[in-house]
């Protein structure tokens, strides 16, 4: 069965999170059921999930997105692109483990791309580990490594609260 690509919307706050913990819990973090937010918004000063906590400022601004895949009515997938001014950076992408090497990232990526094109954002960049499936998939969809992040992209650590870590790459794919 094909999954669903949908672009993220309020009623979908409960699935993102109860995905988000399920993605949590796949890297040996574990919480409580009961700490998913109940609401989007979070104190200025908390960082903790920020982007997701105020998704609506985040990727629903400018020419950003944010989409989840669906199989069968459950949340299988998502995958966000943050609007830096001109250009786009892909962040959260993220396929439940059960149906990983199924085309569902693929399928997000693109819906991200399809996005970016339609509203004239010239080029998506993002970071990802060096060998991992990730590289695969966004080398399939047209992705290239590059050695430092690219015009327009000279603050994304701070504008996206997040550094790399020493594994991984930095890719570019020019629309």
């Amino acid at each position: 069965m094909q999954p669903t690509i949908t672009q993220y919307t309020p009623t979908h706050w409960k699935p993102l999170w109860q995905l988000r913990f399920t993605h949590l819990a796949e890297q040996g973090i574990i919480g409580p059921d009961d700490i998913i937010p109940t609401v989007p918004g979070l104190p200025e000063h908390d960082r903790y999930e920020r982007d997701l906590n105020r998704i609506d400022e985040v990727y629903l601004s400018g020419g950003g997105g944010f989409w989840l895949a669906w199989q069968r009515e459950e949340p299988v997938g998502y995958v966000g692109g943050q609007d830096l001014g001109s250009v786009i950076e892909l962040r959260r992408m993220y396929v439940k483990a059960t149906h990983r090497r199924q085309g569902i990232g693929g399928l997000l990526v693109q819906a991200l791309i399809d996005h970016c094109r339609a509203n004239g954002m010239p080029v998506i960049e993002l970071w990802t580990e060096e060998h991992g499936l990730g590289q695969l998939l966004y080398t399939r969809l047209g992705f290239q490594q590059v050695p430092t992040p690219g015009p327009g992209f000279e603050e994304v650590d701070q504008a996206t609260h997040r550094a790399p870590n020493p594994e991984e790459i930095r890719m570019r794919l020019v629309l």
